[in-house]
């Protein structure tokens, strides 16, 4: 259950959580503010928690604002640049008859870039202006991205799933604004987030891995990572790698 409410000027969400255990804030890149509350919590305490907690919301707004305009003054010169399989590649465009991109694929169908940037033309009559041109090409990568993901993703994860003998009855590849997956334990279900297909192949199974190991175990025990550890004992090095690339990924893709 969601409930949209404003305290103080700011927007912001109550989410009625089957998994969540106590009540936590959260404040998105790109400003979006909730509360996730158990299910056994009520509006007026969901309520009472914000209003406690507001000094840091305004803070954490602010900080986010601060950085967005300081992304939007260093933009202009800076190189513009796109995520493929964990690599970040500058991009490149030229005009053309149609929208292509210089991606091909292998006898495996994984992705080989043919240089280290990223190639995109562009119709002609797209590129009235640089700004148009970006935008344009940017829309097509979104697009043959979230593609590849429908295409990939589901597929992985089955394969996963049936080598660690872990039925799973539903797949879902979803545009998630704030998280790469979830999943629902009671009914086998999972969800990944397009933008899971932009990661190099070990970070994309691992975050794979570890809705899957929720399926087992509904929370973050310490029974939970250990799971995770015996399904891929290097999880820690993309936890490190989704750190270091997490916030720029969503900002790319938003």
């Amino acid at each position: 259950m969601t409930v949209q409410e404003s305290y103080a000027g700011i927007k912001y969400e109550i989410r009625k959580r089957t998994q969540a255990k106590r009540m936590s804030l959260k404040v998105s890149h790109d400003g979006r503010v909730w509360v996730s509350v158990p299910m056994r919590a009520s509006l007026k305490d969901a309520r009472s928690f914000m209003e406690k907690n507001i000094a840091f919301v305004q803070a954490t707004l602010d900080k986010v604002a601060a950085e967005r305009s300081q992304k939007t003054l260093e933009k202009p010169n800076a190189p513009l640049e796109v995520l493929v399989e964990g690599e970040w590649l500058r991009l490149m465009i030229a005009p053309g008859e149609k929208f292509t991109m210089n991606i091909s694929h292998d006898s495996d169908g994984i992705l080989a870039l043919q240089s280290r940037h990223l190639l995109i033309t562009v119709p002609s009559e797209k590129i009235s202006s640089e700004e148009n041109a970006h935008s344009a090409a940017m829309q097509y990568w979104r697009y043959t991205m979230i593609h590849r993901a429908n295409e990939i993703l589901p597929t992985r994860t089955l394969a996963l799933a049936e080598s660690f003998g872990e039925p799973v009855r539903r797949i879902a590849v979803k545009d998630q604004k704030s998280l790469w997956g979830s999943c629902v334990k009671a009914r086998r279900s999972v969800n990944l987030n397009w933008r899971c297909i932009l990661f190099p192949p070990p970070v994309l199974d691992y975050l794979i891995i570890h809705e899957l190991a929720h399926l087992r175990q509904a929370n973050h025990s310490q029974a939970y990572w250990q799971q995770v550890e015996a399904w891929c004992p290097t999880y820690k090095e993309s936890e490190k790698w989704l750190k270091a690339n997490g916030r720029r990924i969503m900002a790319l893709t938003a």
